[in-house]
């Protein structure tokens, strides 16, 4: 598995696009570039292809830190979004 990071710097911040499977070990290289961007940080995620569970915890907390995750898959930002509490039923608990 493997996957790809692209910076671009513009005037508004850096854009980070990620491109193909993101896994645990990858993510060391993601969470450097994200620490090393100036200004308001934007990742690109229409390449991303599958995220395991540590880099969707990773993504769930930039996105909670006000990073914007753009061109994610319906199916990624459905597994990013927050976690509800289930009832037994299934459904979601008042």
């Amino acid at each position: 598995m493997t996957f790809r990071i692209t910076q671009v710097e513009g005037p508004g911040g850096t854009l980070l696009q990620v491109d193909g499977w993101l896994d645990a070990d990858g993510l060391r290289d993601l969470e450097r570039a994200c620490a090393g961007a100036s200004g308001a940080l934007t990742l690109d995620l229409a390449g991303l292809r599958q995220a395991d569970e540590s880099a969707l915890g990773f993504l769930r907390g930039l996105q909670a830190a006000g990073v914007k995750l753009a061109g994610l898959s319906p199916y990624l930002a459905m597994r990013i979004a927050p976690r509800r509490d289930l009832g037994a039923s299934g459904r979601q608990r008042p």
